[in-house]
C-alpha cells in the first residue's frame, strides 16, 4: 500500500466542523478522503460496507454515538481518532484501542501529530501481517504455571477475555495475559483473520458463513461443538475476501 492511499472516514454531525475535518485531512498527501457520514447509523452502514484505514469520529452523533461505535466497530487493521469537545470519555477510548483522542478545537498542528502517530501504527501493522512464508508453525504463549508451544494448526480460534486471550484448541484451552492485538500481529495473516474486535479465527475451521435478516453475520466452524462466533460489520467484507466468497 503506498502512503497516498490510506483510506479516510469522517464521522461528524456538525456542518463547520465537518468542513474543517475535510480540510486537515486534504492538506495530508498521505490521506485520501473516502467517505463521510453525518450520523451514527450512516456511519455504521459505511464501516459494513468498505475498509477504512483512519477513521476520525465524533462522540455526540446522531442515531448512534461514537463510543457505541467504537465498541462495535474497532479493529486492528483500523484506527480510531476521536475528536470532540468533552474529555470524560478518554479514558474508556483508549481502552477500546482508540489511536488518539483530540479535544476541540484543535490546530492543524495537533492534527497532524496524531496523523502522524496512527500512519506510524498503520505501516508497523503492514510490516507484521506480511503472509508467511511457512516458516511460523507454532505459538509461543505463557500461563501463570507454564509455557506452552501450539501448534498453528490445532488452533481453532483466539477470544479475548477483558485484559487477557483465551486460545481455543482442538484438546483444551489455554488462557494468556497477552492481548488479542499482541497475539494477532504474530499470526500468519494468510491463515488466521479477526473476525470481530473480540475474536481472531483460523481460517481452516471456517465451515460457513450466514447472513442474518438484520444485517449481521455468523460464521460455524468445523469442530466438535460446531462454534457459533459474530462477525463485526467492518470485518465481513475481509473475510468475504479471504474466504473467495
Amino acid at each position: 500500500m503506498e502512503p497516498s492511499s490510506y483510506s479516510v472516514l469522517i464521522i461528524e454531525d456538525e456542518y463547520p466542523a465537518r468542513m474543517l475535518m475535510m480540510d486537515y485531512v486534504m492538506n495530508c498527501s498521505e490521506l485520501k478522503l473516502a467517505g463521510i457520514a453525518e450520523s451514527g447509523d450512516k456511519a455504521l452502514n459505511l464501516l459494513g460496507e468498505k475498509h477504512f484505514d483512519l477513521v476520525f469520529m465524533d462522540i455526540n452523533l446522531p442515531a448512534v454515538n461514537g463510543m457505541d461505535i467504537l465498541r462495535k466497530e474497532h479493529i486492528g487493521s483500523t484506527f480510531f481518532i476521536i475528536t470532540t469537545a468533552y474529555s470524560e470519555h478518554a479514558v474508556e477510548a483508549f481502552d477500546l484501542d482508540a489511536t488518539d483522542y483530540l479535544l476541540k478545537p484543535f490546530s492543524f498542528e495537533r492534527f497532524r501529530k496524531s496523523v502522524d502517530k496512527a500512519l506510524r501504527f498503520l505501516q508497523e501493522t503492514k510490516h507484521n501481517k506480511q503472509p508467511s512464508q511457512g516458516k511460523l508453525t507454532n505459538l509461543k504463549i505463557q500461563s501463570d504455571s507454564a509455557v506452552f508451544l501450539l501448534a498453528l494448526d490445532d488452533i481453532q480460534f483466539i477470544s479475548a477475555n477483558n485484559k487477557s486471550c483465551v486460545i481455543h484448541t482442538s484438546q483444551k484451552d489455554y488462557e494468556t495475559s497477552k492481548l488479542l492485538k499482541e497475539i494477532e500481529e504474530k499470526l500468519p495473516s494468510d491463515q488466521f483473520i479477526r473476525i470481530h474486535k473480540g475474536f481472531l479465527v483460523n481460517l481452516n475451521y471456517v465451515a460457513s458463513l450466514r447472513y442474518d435478516k438484520g444485517g449481521s453475520y455468523t460464521i460455524q466452524l468445523r469442530n466438535e461443538d460446531e462454534t457459533t462466533l459474530p462477525v463485526g460489520r467492518s470485518f465481513a467484507q475481509n473475510l468475504k475476501e479471504a474466504l473467495k466468497l
